[in-house]
């Protein structure tokens, strides 16, 4: 997730730029003292805007972190439940055994056997001479007798081995749980070192980060446009076939300056079938709400949490995990992207959008930031999948 303009930062650039260009007329005399002090404050913009992008990269990293730990939590969990039921029934086969090894032994009491057989066959007293009898009378065992003694034992032994898997199983749900916990304590100071840098640029410095900002998303874009087509270009001279889409999909790309709010919509786009239009459809209702880790709607969102519920409404369950979001799609070349594809950024892959058409995606970027609209073209493009 990269960082860009909030609102605010917007509204104080613009009056600052405003100031800045009204101190210029009236005070002419002084250009290159104020040169100078405007060059050291963009070379400290530059550095709070730095600050900012990289913080806002570790809560999104965090953030991933989070998804993947719950979805191991949950997975060992179901694993603990199946595990109860396997000990359940494996303790109704202990008792089954243990009412057929009782039962011969009322049978052998019947007929004149030796009283204390059950005591001896299930482990009772062993004095010596005891265990002398005992081995005495096991000799003289039916083929039955020792057939229910021998499936009591295998019986108790797999009892054995599903309460130790059980409780193996418990421990591991509990270190995924806790590694859960760490991590939304480390997101939540990440977090709140990233709102504290935000709060040191308000003021002359919000133009100046604002336009630093800026700078670096734009650059970005024309880099990672420029690669594609460079990688487009390839691909179609391997194949010897003109490429015809994703060269140039910059129309109703999102504004990424002053104003930019929470973007431009870059208008509709045939989606390849129903479920991708209400995928779409859906994620585009979000547009202006809280960004927030961890979170999966409907009132806030982090961006894997935003992709999974609008593919909801689409009628497809995806995992609450960007990472896990690459594992279940499908890849498809950047150049044949369509509505309702997901893109993925990072390494690790960290941040998830979905594409709403003519090189525009939805996305919940970081913390400050309300889904938007932005464009899909950042340095950080991992690739694309399509779901189904």
């Amino acid at each position: 997730m990269r960082v860009h303009k909030t609102p605010w930062l917007r509204r104080l650039g613009v009056l600052v730029g405003i100031a800045s260009l009204t101190a210029g007329i009236v005070s002419a005399p002084a250009v290159p003292a104020a040169a100078d002090k405007i060059a050291d404050k963009q070379a400290e913009a530059a550095k709070i805007a730095a600050q900012v992008e990289a913080q806002g990269e570790k809560v999104s990293i965090l953030a991933e972190r989070l998804n993947v730990a719950r979805i191991k939590a949950d997975e060992v969990q179901a694993a603990v439940e199946r595990s109860k039921v396997e000990v359940a029934r494996t303790d109704a086969q202990v008792a089954a055994a243990r009412s057929e090894l009782r039962g011969h032994v009322v049978a052998a009491y019947i007929k004149g056997g030796h009283f204390s057989e059950f005591q001896l066959l299930a482990g009772g007293d062993q004095h010596a001479g005891e265990l002398a009898v005992r081995n005495s009378y096991v000799k003289s065992l039916t083929s039955s007798q020792r057939a229910a003694i021998d499936a009591l034992a295998q019986a108790r032994e797999a009892a054995d081995a599903k309460h130790a898997s059980l409780e193996a199983a418990r421990k591991s749900a509990h270190d995924a749980l806790a590694a859960v916990d760490a991590d939304r304590r480390a997101a939540s100071q990440a977090e709140a070192a990233t709102e504290a840098t935000l709060n040191r640029v308000k003021g002359e410095l919000a133009g100046l980060v604002a336009a630093e900002e800026q700078r670096r998303a734009e650059a970005a874009a024309r880099k990672a446009q420029a690669e594609l087509a460079a990688r487009q270009a390839r691909e179609a001279a391997a194949r010897a076939q003109p490429t015809q889409a994703g060269s140039a999909p910059t129309r109703g790309r999102v504004r990424s300056g002053p104003g930019a709010g929470t973007g431009v919509d870059p208008g509709p786009a045939p989606a390849p079938n129903p479920g991708a239009e209400r995928a779409v459809a859906e994620a585009k209702r979000q547009i202006g709400k809280p960004y927030q880790y961890g979170a999966g709607g409907p009132d806030s969102f982090d961006c894997s949490g935003l992709t999974s519920w609008a593919w909801r409404a689409g009628g497809v369950s995806l995992p609450h995990s960007s990472s896990a979001q690459y594992s279940a799609t499908h890849r498809v070349a950047i150049s044949d992207v369509q509505p309702g594809d997901i893109l993925f950024y990072g390494s690790p892959i960290h941040h998830v959008g979905i594409y709403v058409g003519n090189g525009s995606m939805v996305e919940a970027s970081h913390s400050g930031t309300p889904v938007r609209y932005a464009s899909i073209y950042r340095s950080d493009l991992v690739g694309a999948g399509r779901v189904g």
